[in-house]
């Protein structure tokens, strides 16, 4: 007995299951969404100390401002061309329903002001365009001497750091050896101990190894916070503070 045939909708539904998906193509992760963004990125630390190129950036943010201010002029003009249509249609069927005549229309002119907001938007983005091509063509034509400023504003805040990390860690050195001392003098002559006459008390119960980690919390060690203050010495042009030795940075 042959075997029943399946319903056409079942089979349109497998069909369209079973066509091939088109692809969504994402743009890919971690590029800059913004090219000025991007630029800034890279220079706005000497930006300012640059004259020339400063005044092309203020170009670029003044027209962005510009569009931003003429899109939204845009957006209001079509909600108002929308809202004068409707009133446009409800007050010519009132006239002609009670024998008068038709009223102007309201939504020509407020068209004819979006056809030029519209315009204007276009013309910005152009200029818009031209102006960061221009601050590109700039940035191309002096690379050498904006990384030479970029390397000089980078040694000057490397000595800056560096500085203030010796500095700290003198400081910091200074406050392990009383550490160590008063740990010294606390072992060498221990605190007597009262006896102890509390009640006993509920019991604590720790998970895993015990360590002073589980019991008081993570804690940098001596070793790492010292490392990293060394590191940020090496940033600058001297070192007062001696070598790292590996034992130190342990």
């Amino acid at each position: 007995m042959p075997g029943k045939r399946e319903p056409t909708w079942i089979t349109r539904i497998k069909e369209r299951r079973d066509a091939p998906q088109p692809v969504e193509v994402r743009p890919s992760e971690g590029k800059p969404q913004d090219e000025r963004q991007a630029f800034l990125t890279v220079l706005e630390p000497i930006i300012e100390h640059v004259p020339e190129l400063a005044k092309l950036e203020r170009t670029v943010q003044s027209l962005e401002k510009e569009q931003a201010d003429a899109t939204a002029r845009v957006h209001g003009l079509m909600v108002r061309a929308n809202e004068a249509r409707e009133s446009d249609l409800d007050r010519e069927a009132a006239a002609l329903n009670r024998g008068r005549a038709v009223p102007q229309c309201k939504e020509p002119e407020i068209r004819s002001q979006l056809e030029g907001a519209q315009r204007d938007v276009e013309v910005l983005a152009r200029r818009h365009q031209l102006a960061v091509a221009d601050r590109s063509r700039y940035v191309g034509e002096h690379r050498d001497e904006l990384l030479d400023l970029l390397r000089s504003s980078h040694a000057g805040e490397s000595r800056k750091v560096a500085e203030s990390a010796r500095v700290t860690l003198e400081d910091l050195l200074w406050v392990f050896a009383v550490e160590d001392s008063a740990r010294e003098l606390m072992r060498t002559f221990p605190e007597p101990q009262p006896e102890n006459t509390a009640q006993p008390q509920g019991l604590t119960n720790i998970y895993g190894p015990v360590s002073t980690a589980t019991v008081s919390g993570t804690q940098p060690r001596r070793g790492d916070i010292e490392g990293t203050l060394r590191y940020l010495i090496s940033l600058g042009s001297e070192t007062v503070v001696g070598e790292a030795s590996d034992g130190d940075a342990a």
